[in-house]
């Protein structure tokens, strides 16, 4: 069937190995292969202002019931035509059970539909699964992040991934942020792409 939408909240489950309370936000979409669905290197749209009002929601709520809000890097699919953002409770049954947590992801989308605010966008690289520095920089500061690419995805980065990650966005990209933790030649990469595409190259520190 077709859905006609500006942007699909999909609300689900999130499973880790590490037990514990957490609740997330992430774009789907594969910087590799399509090991948990959806298409092999291929990004959907993101709606990177939308998913700042969910991320600012969502850290709202998981405070008032002593959990953690977290983003995570681009994973899994579907992949869609549409601007699509995961909303998740995890990390286990035991919390995906809990009411308190359900309350919260449900009061944190209900509070971030309706009309977003305009903002600079950037995509960011570095870091884990858990994308704890761009919540931080999203959830405390004026950015909004779209596409998330963690370390271990970086090597296999290619020119047409990072143009996927610029030009698959609602709102134009302005800066390509990058966080200490990756390497000299993983830095130097993603500068040299970011000086072909006329993006500017921002170290996180």
């Amino acid at each position: 069937p077709t859905i006609e939408s500006d942007c699909i909240i999909m609300l689900s489950t999130h499973k880790s190995k590490n037990p514990g309370k957490m609740l997330t936000a992430h774009l789907p979409g594969n910087w590799s292969d399509a090991g948990l669905g959806g298409e092999a290197r291929r990004l959907n749209i993101a709606p990177a202002a939308r998913l700042k009002k969910i991320a600012i929601e969502m850290d709202k709520e998981a405070k008032k019931i002593g959990w953690p809000f977290c983003f995570e890097a681009d994973h899994h699919g579907p992949t869609i035509d549409i601007p699509i953002i995961f909303v998740e409770i995890g990390n286990g049954e035991e919390q995906w059970a809990d009411e308190n947590a359900a309350d919260a992801v449900a009061n944190a989308v209900a509070a971030s539909l309706g009309p977003v605010n305009e903002c600079k966008v950037v995509i960011g690289f570095g870091g884990g699964h858990y994308q704890r520095e761009f919540t931080k920089i999203v959830v405390d500061g004026e950015l909004a992040v779209g596409h998330m690419a963690p370390k271990y995805t970086i090597d296999k980065l290619d020119e047409d991934m990072f143009r996927q990650a610029i030009e698959k966005n609602i709102e134009k990209i302005s800066k390509v942020a990058v966080l200490e933790d990756l390497n000299v030649a993983q830095k130097d990469k993603i500068r040299k792409l970011a000086e072909k595409f006329g993006i500017e190259f921002w170290l996180v520190t």
